[in-house]
């Protein structure tokens, strides 16, 4: 079982951190339209387990952001942890309510 939450992420709170957005990404940039040309927001979906929060997920996050207007977040469970890693440091409820995500909730 996966438990999605939705997070609403602004572009300006990774703004001033994080690596320049992925190379690869540049030539699909040009091609989506702009946000005031968009008829409806787009939503981005990104999931992991964030089992101790780091750097690389505040990146990942702040680059799926910019591609669309909301950002919605999987946290992975626990078992799908353990089926896929191994058991984890930090339980899915840890996980959710851990004060990092919190703080990227607009």
């Amino acid at each position: 079982m996966v438990t999605v939450a939705i997070l609403w992420l602004s572009t300006g709170y990774f703004g001033g951190i994080g690596a320049p957005f992925a190379p690869y990404f540049w030539p699909y940039l040009a091609q989506l339209p702009k946000k005031k040309e968009r008829k409806r927001p787009v939503r981005v979906y990104m999931d992991g387990c964030f089992d101790l929060m780091h750097y690389g997920h505040a990146n990942a996050l702040r680059q799926a952001k910019l591609l669309g207007d909301q950002l919605v977040v999987g946290v992975v469970s626990d078992e799908e942890i353990v089926a896929n890693k191994g058991p984890p440091v930090l339980s899915m409820e840890e996980r959710y309510n851990t004060k990092i995500i919190h703080l990227l909730v607009k």
